[in-house]
């Protein structure tokens, strides 16, 4: 077959699609500029099309009602606390960081399974994760260049990756894509070849060591805990558990030694950070550190979520009302600082309200569901990923977070097999692309 058939259909508008979309997952790893003008060219060849009809239908046909309403929902929530916000400039920049959450299922859900199929799906991740790859060569690359022309032994690759990308988002981009690696090669691995599963290890481990390099303490430790519950899925007997486990914990219980006898700069910031929050106080030294400014500012943000309870502060008057209240308690590491929350938890207890709270916590709940559900352990792990650093960080209050979150939710529950339904409007292609997928079969990444 030819390889582009796989890629391109008969149909101009999907084909336009298709190809914005492989855009916006390959430059999603190392540059957000593109995301609102791909979002944009997307709905003007979306509009064109001009059937409604079909697209709503097509929705349905995808099983996938639940996830448009509730990623539309989030989208609706900073045009709600546009309305209530007084600094309406900074509440349309908060829309524009959301957009992805109304584009990705309002285009990748109305077009039909035979044209976006599991295969084109399995295509659109594949190009994430080598884009991945990639940024990641290009910023530790750049990293060790540094350090070997500086010569210097206590270098920081954390401070020098933190200049290029934030190393919470970086983290969590190539811990998705550990797992996506992981379980292609689970799914594939009597079809590769020894050199291609060489290639898969060497990958593998070396983006295990990037996201502990790059230092961030909530991604490092969200990987370790996911890679545990990845062993009991790889293994297929609770000898084999038992025995990668304790392989598993004991390749890193040393690899912890090291860190700790060359005092690296993943071992220093973990250290640093337990002792900012046992000795935290108000005002204290332990309070000026990363650690202790989040701490603060989840205090803070607690507060004004308390006074604001019903409806929120609104989107754009969020940042300011926690400097008012870090001024009037007093906090003083927060004093002249634009923080957001830093939990998007409270972040949208505080600036939407309960209302915001709950459509927030329903959103990132449904991956875990939808997963336990369909046994989909690759859904599953994302929900984790996603729960897990949306309490360290307000990602959807960031591109680089927004974007990533709301074309990968839609993505990795488009590649979940579906109960055949009896209608598909979409145009059919080649017999494979057109044939309904059984009922239990083994999902592709």
């Amino acid at each position: 077959m030819n390889p582009l058939n796989i890629l391109f259909s008969q149909n101009r508008h999907f084909n336009i699609f298709y190809v914005l979309m492989m855009l916006s997952v390959v430059t999603l790893p190392f540059t957000q500029a593109l995301s609102v003008p791909i979002a944009i060219l997307m709905l003007l060849n979306w509009f064109w099309e001009w059937n409604w009809k079909e697209k709503w239908m097509n929705v349905k046909d995808h099983q996938s009602t639940m996830v448009f309403i509730l990623s539309a929902a989030v989208f609706f929530l900073p045009l709600f606390g546009l309305l209530i916000s007084s600094n309406k400039m900074h509440a349309l920049a908060s829309v524009e960081t959301y957009v992805w959450f109304l584009a990705a299922p309002l285009f990748l859900l109305t077009y039909p399974s035979t044209l976006l199929t599991r295969e084109r799906t399995r295509i659109l991740l594949v190009l994430f994760t080598i884009s991945t790859i990639f940024t990641s060569f290009f910023i530790f690359g750049d990293a060790m260049v540094c350090c070997l022309k500086s010569g210097e032994h206590d270098f920081s690759f954390y401070h020098h990756i933190s200049a290029h990308h934030h190393p919470s988002y970086l983290s969590l981009y190539m811990s998705c894509t550990i797992f996506l690696m992981l379980y292609d090669w689970k799914l594939r691995r009597k079809q590769l070849a020894l050199g291609i599963k060489i290639i898969y290890g060497v990958l593998i481990a070396y983006l295990y060591i990037a996201v502990i390099s790059s230092s961030s303490k909530a991604g490092l430790l969200i990987l370790l805990a996911l890679c545990l519950v990845w062993v009991f899925f790889l293994a297929g007997t609770w000898k084999s558990r038992l025995v990668g486990l304790g392989v598993f914990i004991s390749v890193n219980f040393l690899f912890g030694l090291l860190l700790y006898q060359f005092h690296a700069t993943p071992f220093l910031r973990m250290r640093a950070a337990w002792t900012d929050i046992r000795n935290y106080e108000v005002n204290s030294p332990y309070a000026y550190t990363s650690s202790g400014v989040r701490l603060t500012v989840w205090r803070c943000a607690w507060e004004v979520a308390t006074d604001n309870h019903l409806l929120g502060t609104g989107t754009g008057d969020l940042t300011d009302d926690l400097i008012q209240n870090a001024e009037a308690n007093g906090y003083q590491n927060l004093v002249g600082h634009h923080y957001n929350a830093h939990n998007q938890w409270l972040q949208a207890l505080a600036s939407t309200g309960l209302l915001g709270l709950l459509i927030v916590l329903a959103y990132c709940l449904f991956p875990i569901v939808y997963s336990i559900r369909k046994r989909d352990i690759l859904y599953f792990t994302f929900g984790l990923l996603v729960i897990g650093n949306l309490c360290v960080e307000s990602m959807f209050e960031r591109k680089m977070g927004a974007t990533f979150i709301a074309i990968m939710y839609v993505l990795l529950f488009l590649r979940i097999p579906k109960q055949t339904l009896e209608f598909n409007l979409g145009p059919s292609e080649e017999t494979s692309d057109a044939t309904p997928a059984p009922q239990n079969p083994s999902p592709e990444v």
